[in-house]
Parts: structure tokens; sequence; C-alpha cells
């Protein structure tokens, strides 16, 4: 069997496809009696294949003008261009054109439907005119989450039995640091010396960093707020909200951390993990906050309790009051916060990219 799978979402600055992409690769890679594999990209620049030993092919063409000659003429096909595969496996909810291949479409969320005010005006446009079409022409349909299975089922009308889900993971460089070491990495690269909370993620609406500023002000508390993580759109409105609330010196922008071994010791170091994402397709800083044992408050929406389970403090994502309860109960608490470290290290173990890629591959190998 050979395999062709979309690699453009592995940039030098990926986030979550771009990690997908890569985490899933890495362990289907180290997979007993595993296929062929062969990448293919698009867009102006070469994808990030550092530590990935796949072939790959690439058309030098804007990827959104490919997904327009896609849709409007069908070319060009995917697996001829790859030289031939039996599955193609589009990652990021795209449906390419084929010759004779099967092909499998990973669905992440539908955010762009369900609230297209929290997506990015790039995509809403181009995936709300395609996914419907494209996730009814896959052959196979892979959700991350039970969650984001019954919106696939109810915005795309799609069978459950059309779709498998097969949930992400944290990285296996996520684990706890020692509390000291962590505090003089963090210090050290970022300048950040005060004890803090912390979140991780793209600076974009859908991530309600405006609920979780406003808690924070109101919570009074000595801590800081790291909020670690690109500038997406729309995101100059909380530099505005942070002087306006008088909060320069307590909040720290660190922007997108290029470096990925310093995660770990920035969660370690952490009081508390802070997610009030109104929406989540999956949700892995959740995990990840997790394997490195910090406590995890977080929004009691879409898939997060489902990736989350017992060892998050949930809070509706738009109650203000509820979100200044939760930070001060958990940085005031010692001993609640050293239950949800060892339930959330326990809960983060429950996932693996292992069994995702064995999951995957099944998946391939049903439709051959």
């Amino acid at each position: 069997m050979r395999v062709g799978i979309e690699i453009t979402p592995l940039t030098s600055t990926p986030t979550g496809v771009g990690y997908y992409v890569r985490h899933l690769l890495e362990a289907l890679l180290e997979l007993p009696e595993r296929p062929g594999y062969i990448g293919f990209s698009s867009g102006l620049h070469r994808p990030d294949m550092q530590g990935i030993p796949v072939d790959f092919r690439r058309i030098p063409l804007p990827t959104r003008f490919l997904y327009q000659c896609w849709a409007s003429v069908g070319i060009p096909q995917v697996d001829r261009f790859l030289g031939g595969v039996d599955v193609y496996h589009a990652v990021n909810y795209v449906l390419p054109p084929v010759q004779r291949a099967r092909r499998v479409l990973s669905i992440h969320d539908l955010c762009f439907l369900r609230h297209p005010e929290w997506a990015s005006p790039k995509i809403v446009a181009p995936f709300q005119r395609t996914i419907r079409k494209d996730a009814h022409e896959a052959d196979l349909v892979i959700a991350c989450s039970e969650a984001t299975k019954r919106e696939i089922v109810e915005l795309l009308e799609l069978p459950p039995e059309h779709i498998r889900v097969i949930y992400d993971a944290a990285d296996s460089l996520f684990h706890p640091v020692a509390v000291d070491q962590a505090k003089e990495q963090v210090a050290r690269a970022l300048g950040i010396k005060e004890s803090y909370l912390l979140f991780v993620g793209t600076r974009e609406p859908r991530k309600n960093l405006s609920t979780l500023l406003e808690a924070f002000s109101q919570a009074d508390i000595p801590q800081h707020l790291v909020i670690a993580g690109g500038a997406g759109w729309n995101s100059r409105e909380l530099q505005d909200q942070v002087m306006r609330l008088n909060l320069e010196s307590k909040v720290h922008f660190t922007g997108y951390i290029q470096d990925r071994s310093l995660f770990p010791a920035l969660y370690s170091a952490a009081v508390a993990f802070v997610f009030p994402s109104w929406y989540e397709g999956f949700g892995l800083p959740v995990l990840e906050a997790m394997a490195c044992a910090c406590p995890v408050i977080a929004s009691n929406t879409t898939s997060i309790p489902e990736v989350g389970g017992d060892a998050a403090l949930y809070v509706a994502p738009d109650d203000v009051a509820a979100w200044v309860s939760a930070l001060r109960q958990v940085v005031g608490d010692k001993a609640l916060r050293d239950t949800m470290c060892k339930k959330g290290l326990e809960q983060a173990e429950r996932f693996s990219w292992k069994r995702c890629a064995e999951e995957t591959l099944d998946c391939y190998r049903s439709l051959v």
C-alpha cells in the first residue's frame, strides 16, 4: 500500500494542524510493517520536513490558487502527481481531485460554519464553499473528538458511520519539570521572574482572552498572566484592553515561541493553566498542561471537557464572575492544585500519538 499525505501545514511556525501532521507522520513512521508514504505540499515555501524522512512532491503555487484550480477544473489530480497512491489523506479540510485513490479527510473543527465571527476571514469563505461537498465525497472522514463528530453530523449532514473519531495527543516532549528549574529556565528565556498564570494559543477572538483579562483584573491576585502565542487576526484589541484595565505591568505577551523545548518549563512553572476558549475542535494545550502537571482551568464548551475529563476545573466562557472565583480558588488552595496535577497526569496518559497513528493506519487499510 502507498499512502499520500498532505504536508503543506508543516511550516516553520506551525500551529494546530501543523503539529497534528508532524506528530502523526512521526508516529506512523515508527509503526512496524508500515506502508510507503509520500508527502504532497503546495505554497510558495517548502515544508519543514526536519526529522521526517519522507519523500514529497510540491506544487509551488499559492495554496488558495490551487484550491481554485481543483474546484473549477479538477486538476491536478493529486494521486497522479504523486506517481500513484492507494490512499490520499487530506489533513486540512480541502479534498483534492484524484484519478483512482481512496480519500481520507481530516476535519478538526467547524468553527467557520458554526461561528464564522470567531474564524479568520481568510478561511471562512473558501472552507464554507467546499466543506460539505468534500466531506460527502471523501471515503472516510476523521474527526479529532466526539464533539467535532457531532458538529459534522449536524452541520454537514454526514452519516455517523462515515466518520471515525481519532484523538490527538500531547507530544512526548511534554513532561513535568522541577519547579525551581522551570522558573529559572523561563526567567532566562523570557525574562519573566514573577509567579504567573499561563495561556497558550494563537491570540484570536474564539480564544476568548477578553473575558480572561477582565476576570484576571477583578480577581486581584498576586500572580501575573503570561499569554504565549502568536498574534492571530483581530488581536490588537487585547493590548488595548490591557491598557484600559491598567494591567501593563502584570500581563506578558511572549509572541510566538519558536523553541518548543521551552514549553515543558513554561507549563511546569505556572501556578495554573487557563483556557477560556469559546470553541475548540480538540484543545491540545489542555493536554500539554496536564502532561506537565499544571492545574487546568478551562471553558466547559465543545470538546474541552471531553479532552480534560475530570482533571480540570470548568467554567462557562461568558461568566466573568465564575472565572474570578475559579482563579481565586485554584491560586489560593495548594491541596486542590496538587489533586488537579495528579489527575491531569493520569488524564494526559490516556492519549498518545502511537494510538492515533495505529487508528489512522487502520483507516487507510480499511479503504484498500
